[in-house]
């Protein structure tokens, strides 16, 4: 959010007066409309007001233009290039006008104002180039999911920066989440650059979203800046509800609060425990090439535990390596005990029929493994901090500690 009275904000001054005092230490000005009263005149001719710019302007200070003499009626700042204008607004008594928003980095501006002295308005025009914001200066983010997405019931919005965030009051204020059907949820920080919204139930099935992130020349941090604005749209898909027992070794899937299959399966043996609790569908890989050495188990060839195979239809539930995937060399231990380095294996059709059927979202929960989540939420893994954490501790996650119902979809 931008404060509306920086330092060293660029001034552009309309008085003949205010000419000696820019031009000594920022550039040339320019003199636009100056009146020179008559010689002979008994009544001096007053002073049509000038157009006094300081250029370059900075593209972290909003634009300034203000009069000593007279009074603004109206200033429209535009993008030479763009067409678009810079939104702003007169400040009480009409002596100054100070842009909403940061001018951007590198372009050109046209400035067109009016201003009266004496009652006789006078036209007043002049340019003024922005400097360019350096890469040191900059923040950049992404947004997860995508605009087009369908997505599961469990989803979570998700926004990751490239740098720290401290200002992260300011950076929620500008995030802005519509839905067709309002949904009670909070903003919550997993860490200093990453920003995750959620509802405090799942979305309501078929839900439509729109996700606005109006972060250009928000400052972030006390060095950067956004540099963008983004709108997201996605929808929420069909209700996908997945449990996975590890007493009875069933994995049961609903569709809609139907149930739709319930197959054997094989998790973690007693060495490599797979973690109770909730996870949430992150992506799909239909041929994913695993590793002992890649997640740390062992790099030795001649080692039991060591393992090198590529494998089918893998739906990704964390980033530490948690997969549902397709395991065709442990069919005989599926329904029966357990056998994998902490994944959840299906047979090669099962593992593909749920593939097909997953979305980015889904809610699968583990259940009786005596192995808790909680390292994982404590590292804040994507897949298990969003719905393994208490709505109370959710909210306290927020920068501004308090939840929100979302704005009203209409178009």
């Amino acid at each position: 959010m931008l404060h509306r009275h920086f330092p060293h904000a660029v001034a552009l001054t309309v008085a003949t007066t205010a000419v000696l005092l820019l031009t000594g230490c920022a550039g040339p000005a320019l003199r636009v409309g100056s009146v020179e009263p008559s010689s002979g005149s008994a009544t001096p001719t007053p002073v049509a007001p000038e157009l006094t710019v300081t250029s370059p302007a900075r593209w972290n200070q909003p634009l300034h233009v203000s009069v000593t003499t007279g009074t603004l009626t109206s200033v429209v700042v535009t993008d030479r290039d763009s067409k678009a204008e810079l939104a702003g607004s007169l400040e009480p008594g009409g002596t100054s006008w100070i842009s909403d928003a940061l001018p951007h980095s590198g372009s050109s501006y046209l400035i067109a104002a009016v201003a009266t002295t004496g009652g006789a308005p006078t036209s007043l025009r002049a340019g003024v180039k922005v400097t360019v914001q350096p890469d040191s200066a900059k923040i950049r983010f992404g947004i997860v999911p995508g605009t087009g997405a369908v997505v599961g019931v469990n989803a979570p919005v998700v926004i990751r920066f490239n740098h720290s965030v401290t200002n992260r009051a300011d950076v929620e204020s500008a995030l802005h989440v519509a839905s067709s059907v309002p949904v009670v949820g909070a903003w919550h920080w997993i860490n200093s650059s990453e920003v995750h919204f959620r509802p405090k139930a799942a979305w309501p099935a078929h839900t439509k979203v729109r996700v606005t992130a109006t972060l250009d020349g928000l400052r972030a941090s006390d060095t950067r800046y956004a540099t963008r604005d983004v709108t997201v749209n996605f929808t929420v898909g069909d209700s996908h509800l997945t449990t996975v027992n590890d007493t009875t070794h069933i994995f049961t899937l609903t569709v809609n609060g139907k149930s739709k299959y319930a197959w054997p399966t094989s998790l973690g043996r007693p060495e490599f425990v797979t973690r109770s609790g909730n996870y949430i569908v992150l992506e799909k890989l239909p041929l994913r090439e695993m590793t002992s050495c890649a997640i740390k188990i062992t790099c030795d060839k001649k080692s039991k535990d060591y393992y090198d195979l590529k494998v089918l239809w893998a739906t990704r539930l964390s980033w530490s390596g948690t997969f549902i995937h397709a395991a065709p060399w442990s069919v005989a231990k599926q329904g029966f005990t357990d056998g994998s380095h902490g994944c959840i294996h299906l047979t090669t059709d099962r593992a593909k029929t749920y593939f097909d059927l997953a979305q980015y979202g889904d809610l699968i929960t583990v259940v009786g493994t005596g192995r808790p989540i909680d390292d994982l939420v404590a590292h804040g893994d994507p897949g298990t901090t969003d719905w393994n954490t208490t709505w109370t501790s959710w909210v306290a996650g927020s920068a501004t500690g308090s939840s929100l119902t979302t704005d009203a979809l209409t178009a």
